[in-house]
Formats: structure tokens, C-alpha cells, sequence
């Protein structure tokens, strides 16, 4: 049999990935705030859909940190408090710090161009002052490195933390300032580094950056006495 195209129709997707995917990015980009009350019926009103695949597509926001569904009471954007945040950058360091020393070792190439078109991304954003667009070129930065590092768990392990962690910087962007006054700096020091793969000055610059995070929570988020990062 002669060698030929796949054959295979390509389904439409569905409603409820479509309202999932526009509720992750309403959440990310702040359109909903951390902890407000989501409306099945108001999303369902707004989406011109059914509230079956609202409902569906909140549960499966749960499963990624950015819903919180409470029986009876509704469904609501997820609100951390500073032990969240805490474990959240721990988490993020220690993932992406593997996942750039296996796209180092396995793509740099692609790495590297990756992370220089989110480089040119961000330039782009803040000469538009848009942080939003700049918030979505800070994520593409980081994401390039489990983009490219072969190992499918890990890309896995950080799906289920990178919403909830765009989330956290977009609703902390007001003490960050403008967009990239402090981070964007940072950036242009990992992409040398990842293009000269110096993974210890990387690994110093990698720790400021993802702590700053944390430091800038503290002005804003909810304490609590479980963190223990000073």
C-alpha cells in the first residue's frame, strides 16, 4: 500500500474546552479577580452556552488551582495566601531549573531562539506599555524551557502550577510597577546565560527572579504564619 496523508478528521472542539480555555485567560489577565464569585449562570449568559459546559469546564479549572468549586456555596477564583505563593515559587524553581538543564543539554538551539523571540515579545509590550502582552511574554520566556527539555512529566508537573502563578503576577502587576521594570532586566541576563549555558550564574539569577515574587506578595496578599522563606 502506497504510503499516503493521514486520514484523520480533525474533531471541532468542543464547548467546553472552548470556555475553559477563555476562562483560564480571563483569570490569568485579571479579568476575574483572586477569590471572586463566578456566576454559572452569568458565564453561561456571557458565552451564549448551556450551563452544562460552563459547569464542566469549571471543574476541570479545579484541577489546575484556579477554581475552587464549593458545594452549595459556588464556584470561585482561587485565592492564595502567602504559603501558597511560598509553595508555589519553591515548586517553580526547583522544576524549571531541571527543565532548562535538559533543554540546555537536549535543544539548546531551540531554546535559545525561543527565548529571544520572548525577549522581542517583551520589548514589543513595553514599548506599547501593555502589560498584559508583557505578562504573556514573561510566560512564553519561561515556558520555552519545558517546551523544549524532552521529558513530557515535567512539562506535565509545571501545567498544573503556570496558571495559578500568571494569575499571582498579574494581580501583584501594580506593585511590580510598570511592566518589566524589575524582571525584564533578568530576562536579558538568563537569555546570555541560557545561550552561553552558565547554569550557575543562571541558577543565582533564576533564584532573585522567582523570589521576587514572593517578596512583593507580602505588600499585598493575605499572611499567613506557615511561610518561611524571609
Amino acid at each position: 500500500m502506497s504510503e499516503v496523508k493521514s486520514l484523520r478528521i480533525k474533531q471541532p472542539r468542543s464547548l467546553t474546552e472552548l470556555v475553559v480555555e477563555r476562562m483560564r485567560e480571563a483569570i490569568i489577565e485579571g479579568q476575574f479577580a483572586l477569590g471572586e464569585n463566578i456566576s454559572e449562570d452569568k458565564l453561561a449568559e456571557a458565552f451564549g452556552v448551556s450551563r452544562t459546559p460552563v459547569r464542566d469546564a469549571l471543574m476541570q479549572l479545579q484541577q489546575t488551582g484556579l477554581v475552587v468549586v464549593r458545594p452549595k456555596r459556588g464556584s470561585f477564583v482561587f485565592s492564595p495566601t502567602l504559603a501558597d505563593v511560598e509553595e508555589l515559587c519553591e515548586y517553580r524553581l526547583m522544576l524549571e531549573m531541571q527543565a532548562l538543564r535538559l533543554s540546555i543539554a537536549r535543544d539548546h538551539k531551540g531554546l535559545v531562539k525561543a527565548v529571544r523571540a520572548a525577549i522581542a515579545a517583551m520589548d514589543g509590550a513595553q514599548a506599547a506599555g501593555d502589560q498584559y502582552a508583557y505578562g504573556r511574554a514573561d510566560a512564553a520566556f519561561h515556558r520555552a524551557a519545558f517546551d523544549h527539555c524532552g521529558n513530557r512529566l515535567v512539562e506535565a508537573a509545571y501545567n498544573t502550577a503556570e496558571g495559578q502563578l500568571a494569575a499571582i503576577r498579574t494581580s501583584l502587576s501594580e506593585e511590580y510597577g510598570r511592566p518589566g521594570d524589575a524582571s525584564y532586566p533578568e530576562h536579558l541576563q538568563m537569555a546570555e546565560m541560557i545561550a552561553a549555558k552558565d547554569m550557575e550564574a543562571l541558577a543565582t539569577v533564576m533564584d532573585e527572579h522567582v523570589w521576587r515574587t514572593m517578596r512583593v506578595a507580602r505588600k499585598s496578599l493575605p499572611a499567613h504564619k506557615g511561610t518561611r522563606r524571609a
